[in-house]
Protein backbone atom coordinates (compact mmCIF):
# COMPACT_ATOMS: atom_id res chain seq x y z
CA UNK A 1 0.00 0.00 0.00
CA UNK A 2 1.24 3.55 -0.74
CA UNK A 3 -0.64 6.82 -0.05
CA UNK A 4 0.46 10.06 -1.64
CA UNK A 5 -2.36 13.29 -1.89
CA UNK A 6 -4.11 11.68 0.78
CA UNK A 7 -5.84 8.60 -1.23
CA UNK A 8 -4.44 5.48 -0.95
CA UNK A 9 -2.84 2.74 -3.55
CA UNK A 10 -2.50 -0.94 -3.32
CA UNK A 11 0.50 -2.01 -5.19
CA UNK A 12 -0.50 -5.28 -6.90
CA UNK A 13 2.01 -7.47 -8.82
CA UNK A 14 1.53 -9.97 -11.29
CA UNK A 15 3.29 -11.69 -14.56
CA UNK A 16 1.24 -10.74 -17.61
CA UNK A 17 1.30 -9.25 -20.99
CA UNK A 18 1.04 -5.90 -22.33
CA UNK A 19 -2.54 -5.18 -24.07
CA UNK A 20 -2.51 -5.89 -26.79
CA UNK A 21 0.86 -8.03 -26.95
CA UNK A 22 1.69 -11.71 -26.35
CA UNK A 23 4.42 -11.56 -23.84
CA UNK A 24 4.37 -12.13 -20.02
CA UNK A 25 6.16 -8.93 -18.26
CA UNK A 26 6.46 -8.03 -14.63
CA UNK A 27 3.14 -5.70 -14.05
CA UNK A 28 3.04 -3.27 -11.03
CA UNK A 29 -0.07 -1.43 -10.70
CA UNK A 30 -1.40 1.04 -8.49
CA UNK A 31 -5.26 0.34 -7.63
CA UNK A 32 -7.14 2.67 -5.91
CA UNK A 33 -10.20 1.84 -3.29
CA UNK A 34 -12.48 1.92 -6.00
CA UNK A 35 -10.60 -0.91 -7.80
CA UNK A 36 -9.59 1.69 -10.04
CA UNK A 37 -5.62 1.59 -12.06
CA UNK A 38 -4.30 4.91 -11.31
CA UNK A 39 -0.96 3.49 -12.76
CA UNK A 40 0.78 0.65 -14.68
CA UNK A 41 4.66 -0.01 -14.47
CA UNK A 42 5.84 -3.01 -17.04
CA UNK A 43 9.37 -4.83 -16.76
CA UNK A 44 10.80 -6.95 -19.44
CA UNK A 45 11.01 -10.75 -18.01
CA UNK A 46 14.75 -11.34 -19.40
CA UNK A 47 15.92 -8.01 -19.79
CA UNK A 48 14.77 -6.61 -16.39
CA UNK A 49 14.31 -3.14 -18.85
CA UNK A 50 10.97 -1.11 -18.14
CA UNK A 51 9.19 -1.29 -21.09
CA UNK A 52 6.44 0.66 -20.00
CA UNK A 53 5.18 3.20 -17.50
CA UNK A 54 1.66 5.01 -17.75
CA UNK A 55 -0.26 7.20 -15.19
CA UNK A 56 -3.82 7.96 -15.56
CA UNK A 57 -4.24 11.78 -16.18
CA UNK A 58 -6.18 12.16 -12.88
CA UNK A 59 -3.58 10.64 -10.88
CA UNK A 60 -0.13 12.67 -12.28
CA UNK A 61 2.11 14.62 -10.33
CA UNK A 62 1.60 12.40 -6.82
CA UNK A 63 4.68 10.11 -6.91
CA UNK A 64 2.65 7.05 -7.98
CA UNK A 65 5.16 5.80 -11.01
CA UNK A 66 8.04 6.06 -8.35
CA UNK A 67 6.28 4.69 -6.11
CA UNK A 68 5.81 1.51 -8.45
CA UNK A 69 9.19 1.36 -9.82
CA UNK A 70 10.48 1.72 -5.74
CA UNK A 71 8.38 -1.89 -5.49
CA UNK A 72 9.69 -3.18 -8.92
CA UNK A 73 13.25 -2.57 -7.28
CA UNK A 74 12.70 -4.07 -4.36
CA UNK A 75 10.69 -7.29 -6.11
CA UNK A 76 13.38 -7.91 -8.47
CA UNK A 77 16.85 -8.40 -8.97
CA UNK A 78 17.50 -5.38 -10.99
CA UNK A 79 15.02 -2.37 -12.86
CA UNK A 80 16.86 -0.74 -15.91
CA UNK A 81 15.65 2.51 -17.75
CA UNK A 82 15.66 1.72 -21.59
CA UNK A 83 18.15 4.07 -23.42
CA UNK A 84 17.42 7.61 -23.79
CA UNK A 85 16.67 7.16 -27.11
CA UNK A 86 14.36 4.79 -26.89
CA UNK A 87 12.26 6.77 -24.23
CA UNK A 88 9.30 9.47 -25.08
CA UNK A 89 10.16 12.96 -23.91
CA UNK A 90 8.01 12.38 -21.04
CA UNK A 91 9.33 9.21 -19.80
CA UNK A 92 13.28 10.82 -20.35
CA UNK A 93 11.98 13.13 -17.85
CA UNK A 94 10.73 10.96 -15.52
CA UNK A 95 13.43 8.32 -15.68
CA UNK A 96 16.25 11.43 -14.95
CA UNK A 97 13.43 12.60 -11.92
CA UNK A 98 13.80 8.93 -10.39
CA UNK A 99 17.13 7.84 -10.70
CA UNK A 100 18.33 4.55 -11.42
CA UNK A 101 20.23 2.41 -14.09
CA UNK A 102 19.60 2.40 -17.80
CA UNK A 103 20.73 -0.25 -20.03
CA UNK A 104 24.11 -0.89 -20.97
CA UNK A 105 24.54 0.16 -24.56
CA UNK A 106 27.67 -2.56 -24.98
CA UNK A 107 24.57 -5.37 -24.52
CA UNK A 108 23.70 -4.56 -28.25
CA UNK A 109 27.17 -4.40 -29.88
CA UNK A 110 27.36 -8.23 -27.94
CA UNK A 111 23.44 -8.99 -29.25
CA UNK A 112 24.87 -7.81 -32.88
CA UNK A 113 28.34 -9.52 -33.12
CA UNK A 114 26.03 -13.28 -32.00
CA UNK A 115 23.51 -12.16 -34.74
CA UNK A 116 25.96 -11.45 -37.70
CA UNK A 117 28.69 -13.74 -36.44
Amino acid sequence: MISTEGTTYEIAYAVAAYPGENTDLHRFQAITADGDIASELYVAMDTLIIANIETAPAYRREGIATALFAAAEARLPQVLHARPEHRTEYGDAWADAVGGDTEDHEDDAEEDEDIYA
